[in-house]
């Protein structure tokens, strides 16, 4: 009996030790998070797994999401995790970054402008990209964008044909030091920064970079399409 209480406890020890080291990678290193809405699209799809990586930007203390140490910062581009704003319910959000310290934004007809400089805009033709995207969303009223000019890679928006948030926005933000401004790539579809501001560079737990696989709106199981099994992101 005895030596059954300490193989049971050598046991269980084991697999104590065992979950404590996934917390910790998981607080510290990488980590893993679940789409749950449209607002990426068409990057990211409702029911992505994307992996992000905590050390993009510095190294934070296990359990604590507190940045102890900073080697660089968000870029244009970035697709980043991070603690929302506190009038939202500070739940954790994902977007894009498309300024940061010192830049100003605005739009003119639906197009991104930082510092005066409009975006390069091609209509994309081919819509693949908008197949499973979950929801039931129709977007035959939406037009798919690559969007280029200040990241290092182009990458996919959408916004809509006529009207929108994004064709009658007016107003220009002006990014300060320590912050930076993202939104989503469903221009039309995004509660982002243009409606509650500017995040605090310290409040990014990390950079977007694979998506390991998907389960789509409805499933709980992964869906076996190639192209979204460890599909790289574009930042």
């Amino acid at each position: 009996m005895g030596n059954k209480v300490v193989k049971f406890l050598k046991e269980f020890k084991e697999i104590v030790i065992v979950f404590i080291c996934v917390f910790v990678f998981r607080s510290s290193f990488l980590n893993w998070y679940l789409i749950p809405s449209g607002s990426m699209l068409p990057t990211l799809k409702i029911g992505d797994h994307v992996v992000v990586n905590k050390l993009s930007y510095g190294f934070m203390l296990p359990f604590m999401e507190t940045r102890i140490m900073s080697w660089d910062k968000p870029k244009k581009g970035d697709i980043v995790v991070f603690q929302g704003p506190s009038s939202e319910g500070a739940q954790v959000l994902i977007k894009r970054v498309i300024a940061t310290a010192g830049d100003y934004v605005s739009f003119e007809n639906g197009i991104l402008k930082i510092n005066g400089i409009p975006s390069k805009e091609t209509i994309e033709l081919n819509r693949s990209v908008l197949e499973d995207i979950g929801n039931n969303d129709d977007l035959s009223d939406y037009l798919l964008i690559n969007e280029s000019g200040f990241s290092k890679l182009p990458y996919h928006i959408l916004r809509k044909k006529k009207g929108g948030v994004t064709s009658a926005e007016k107003k220009t933000w002006i990014v300060p030091e320590g912050k930076i401004f993202c939104i989503g790539d469903n221009r039309d579809n995004s509660y982002d920064g243009r409606f509650w501001g500017f995040i605090d560079q310290s409040s990014v737990y990390g950079r977007a970079f694979l998506i390991s696989y998907s389960t789509g709106d409805k499933g709980t199981w992964p869906h076996f399409r190639n192209e979204r099994w460890f599909m790289k992101l574009t930042n």
